[in-house]
């Protein structure tokens, strides 16, 4: 199978390419030649040593160094290219890599770990690319796309095709009737990027925590997934739009809420590590837990309240589910040295006159706590107290004016 991934950002080498090695699949890397700013904070390595050491390298692989207390064991991940791009001109580029492919036969998966749909028109332009050449003939097995980050869709993606991405109406139907979108849930913390000169080659290497998944729905038209992606790290589920509702709110918002909480009882401490910090205060380790807790209770009042997920809990036992993923996430929290920085990235300072970077911060915390905190207060007449802590540490933070990036003057 040939693997063609867009993003040489934290997640898509520390889990995107990872999770897709096996025996009889080829992995080429694209990135952008010059990248723009990033949202969840910048790493040790800039964009342009990254770029040139995955380019440049001979044996063609990076470094995971796998972050699991006492050592940091090192795994290799091997790639079969690296390029860089620039807005236009993917087709010559997409060709090129298709031509050089032993795989191509059996099958196509472009996988993208963007931020934004609006960042998508390389994507789709690929992706014509490869739809064109299958349509016409070419010896190019089943294409499909997926998208690497629980903010955005594969789905959404071909749907909301835009005047930007340069489609005629007749580029458009042959990208759908041979592009499958595939729904995607991936789960990794990526805490950063370093260059690793340990070896005779110098290259990259991603600080990562142990736990990795990346699954893929199920269904009539994904189903042949599972044999292009035998002997790989790739997980399959037919619940994939719940369970990556529910780790939207289990995980993503009890994290930022007990970053808030520990953000402001540090003084706006940007150097901390999270795990030290509740490490080294029995206050802040059992806050944590209670914050836990208050949100797998609101999810699973919502689970079996709302009619949408009425599939989800026939097919699986709510509590069992949330009790475990509650007890993993919490041991991933404490083990994994996560800076504060990363985690609360978008809690920037808002320049003068501009609210708009705490409106966008707060419309994302909220769709990540709201429903959890809402269905616990229905059900106990009562806000659960620990999180509501949290939130009292957000407005301090803002009243303050102390923000992960800077303090307002």
């Amino acid at each position: 199978m040939l693997h063609i991934h867009f993003g040489a950002g934290r997640l898509g080498l520390g889990l995107v390419i990872p999770a897709f090695q096996s025996p009889t699949t080829e992995s080429v890397i694209l990135n952008r030649a010059v990248s723009g700013a990033n949202a969840t904070g910048n790493t040790a390595l800039g964009a342009e040593r990254r770029n040139a050491l995955l380019r440049d390298n001979p044996e063609q692989t990076y470094h995971l160094r796998i972050l699991d207390g006492a050592e940091a064991p090192t795994q290799r991940v091997r790639y079969a290219g690296f390029h860089t791009y620039a807005d236009k001109g993917l087709g010559r580029l997409t060709r090129q890599i298709v031509g050089a492919s032993a795989a191509q036969h059996r099958g196509v998966v472009v996988t993208a770990s963007v931020l934004k749909r609006e960042n998508y028109g390389p994507v789709i332009e690929a992706l014509c690319t490869l739809a064109r050449l299958r349509e016409a003939g070419e010896p190019i097995g089943p294409i499909f796309l997926v998208a690497c980050e629980n903010t955005v869709s594969a789905q959404e993606v071909l749907a909301e095709l835009r005047p930007a991405d340069g489609l005629t109406a007749a580029g458009a139907a042959v990208l759908r009737r041979q592009v499958t979108p595939v729904a995607a849930l991936v789960d990794r913390m990526c805490v950063d990027l370093e260059e690793d000169a340990s070896g005779a080659h110098p290259t990259v290497s991603v600080r990562t925590e142990p736990y990795a998944s990346l699954r893929l729905g199920l269904g009539p038209d994904t189903e042949i997934l599972r044999n292009l992606c035998a002997g790989s790290g790739i997980g399959f589920g037919r619940h994939l739009d719940v369970e990556k509702q529910i780790k939207g709110w289990l995980l993503n918002g009890t994290h930022w809420l007990i970053a808030l909480r520990a953000f402001q009882a540090s003084g706006g401490d940007r150097a901390m590590k999270l795990n030290a910090f509740m490490a080294a205060s029995p206050e802040e380790r059992r806050h944590a837990i209670a914050v836990m807790d208050e949100m797998r209770e609101g999810v699973a009042l919502l689970l079996r309240r709302d009619p949408a997920y009425a599939a989800f809990v026939r097919d699986v036992d709510v509590d069992a589910y949330l009790a475990g993923a509650a007890t993993a996430i919490l041991k991933r929290f404490f083990a994994t040295e996560d800076p504060i920085t990363r985690i609360l990235a978008r809690f920037q300072a808002p320049p003068a006159g501009d609210p708009s970077p705490i409106e966008a911060f707060s419309s994302r915390f909220a769709d990540r706590i709201n429903g959890p905190l809402a269905a616990y207060e229905a059900e106990k007449g009562v806000l659960p107290p620990a999180a509501s802590r949290s939130l009292l540490s957000l407005l301090h933070l803002v009243q303050s004016g102390t923000f992960i990036d800077a303090r307002v003057q």
